[in-house]
């Protein structure tokens, strides 16, 4: 499915996410992949708001090194 906000390059935001921890970058991919954090929450055995968290603090360093 297309992006709502335009072409994508997948390269620079695979390296990208290199620079985040490596459980938020779980989280990350699973959410880009169309998972629920409710599911996500059940197969890594967490809290969901420790998915949630994780999610959060992702999108977060993400931001930041896109800056």
């Amino acid at each position: 499915m297309p992006s709502p906000h335009g072409e994508v390059e997948t390269r620079p935001l695979v390296e990208l996410l290199w620079l985040v921890e490596p459980r938020e970058r779980r989280v990350l991919i699973l959410v880009g992949e169309g998972e629920q954090v409710s599911a996500i929450a059940r197969s890594l055995g967490v809290p969901i708001g420790t998915a949630f968290s994780r999610l959060r603090r992702g999108r977060l360093r993400l931001a930041t090194v896109l800056r």
